[in-house]
């Protein structure tokens, strides 16, 4: 009897301690019919992978799990763009996090948690909350309205100044946290008024940690503000590796035309170019390479996107993602983006985008014999 008794407690410590290393997050809101589908999405620096679902009855909802890494930042969107906008940014850990709003602008919604870069986060927005519902519900007019795109974008920046200001006012107070340096870091990258050297001396109190990531190196890159080259400009040299981990130099590839892709997993246009773009390659590699360089920070998903998507020619990634590194040293703003360089180094071509027979169009004006 002891045994069982025994053999029992045991089972209910390893129930109760495996129940307790999950998160949980618990959905009550207003104003949203039943049947609304709500996603959970993981962020991983620069990208975002949809986790989960729930379907929302009577306002409530509800996602359950293990983390790997802890606490991880995630985000709460709806499936319906057409009646919903925004995202509802959440820091979570392996215990109960509440989330309560009402409406159709998730960045509007509450989140309340122990989790100190929840507070941390909670404590820097606080006083932009009414300015983000703002601009969301612009973006929103704009998506239904795009005769007045300009007219919008323009309401959209002036409100971001002010938005930013106070944002930066709050990371003053309060440099070290995850959160600081991220919103940090959007200052840094798209806002114009506020001064690089203020910048600096805020990104200067910040913990070691912090200073070294992704998002560190990032801040450090826009306020050196090195020239972004241009076309007639010789190239930038940079070390990258493939799949494998073999590492390149573009300097070892000068003798012939290189055509640099800089592309994203999460870029349509960029999936959509890669039958074309191995076709142009298969066809001309004996005058042309061609580089396609990751602008994804997570590598797991660089490898596995990689093989399943065949890609044949020299892929590439510095581990830098949008950040720094080779998309700093070549101002990169969107992807796709293409930079043809010729045999002697110069930067002959650069434009971004892709459509149908865009290499044709672009490459062969440069490359005598190219094949189409």
């Amino acid at each position: 009897m002891k045994r069982i008794l025994l053999i029992f407690t045991v089972v209910a410590f390893i129930s109760c301690h495996k129940q307790g290393e999950k998160y949980l997050i618990i959905g009550n809101v207003k104003e949203v019919p039943d049947s609304t589908i709500i996603d959970l999405y993981i962020q991983y620096d620069d990208m975002g992978k949809k986790i989960s679902s729930d379907t929302i009855i009577n306002g409530q909802f509800e996602f359950s799990d293990t983390l790997e890494n802890r606490p991880s930042k995630m985000s709460l969107r709806m499936r319906d763009w057409n009646n919903y906008f925004g995202s509802c940014d959440l820091w979570v850990d392996h215990e109960t996090i509440k989330v309560t709003g009402q409406g159709k602008y998730l960045s509007s919604w509450i989140v309340d948690s122990k989790v100190e870069e929840q507070i941390a986060l909670n404590n820097l927005i606080c006083k932009t909350k009414g300015l983000t519902v703002m601009t969301d519900s612009l973006f929103m007019v704009m998506m239904n309205n795009m005769d007045m795109s300009e007219q919008i974008s323009n309401e959209i920046d002036s409100i971001s100044e002010i938005q930013f200001k106070i944002e930066f006012s709050a990371i003053e107070d309060n440099p070290n946290s995850q959160s600081a340096l991220e919103m940090l870091y959007q200052i840094a990258k798209f806002d114009t008024t506020i001064d690089k050297g203020m910048i600096k001396e805020v990104f200067e109190k910040m913990s070691s940690t912090f200073q070294n990531s992704l998002y560190g190196e990032g801040i450090k890159s826009i306020i050196e503000n090195k020239p972004i080259p241009k076309i007639g400009d010789e190239m930038v040299d940079f070390v990258a590796y493939d799949i494998k981990g073999r590492e390149y130099n573009l300097s070892e590839f000068k003798g012939k035309y290189v055509l640099l892709d800089f592309w994203a997993l999460a870029c349509g246009p960029c999936i959509k170019a890669i039958p074309e773009t191995r076709e142009l390659y298969s066809r001309n590699k004996d005058i042309l390479t061609v580089i396609g360089l990751n602008m994804i920070s997570n590598e797991d998903s660089w490898r596995e996107t990689s093989i399943k998507d065949s890609i044949t020619w020299i892929n590439l990634s510095d581990g830098k993602g949008t950040f720094a590194g080779v998309s700093a040293d070549y101002g990169i703003e969107g992807t796709p983006t293409y930079i043809l360089i010729n045999p002697e180094g110069v930067i002959v071509e650069k434009w971004m985008g892709y459509w149908p027979n865009v290499f044709i169009d672009k490459l062969s004006k440069h490359i005598e014999g190219l094949k189409k």
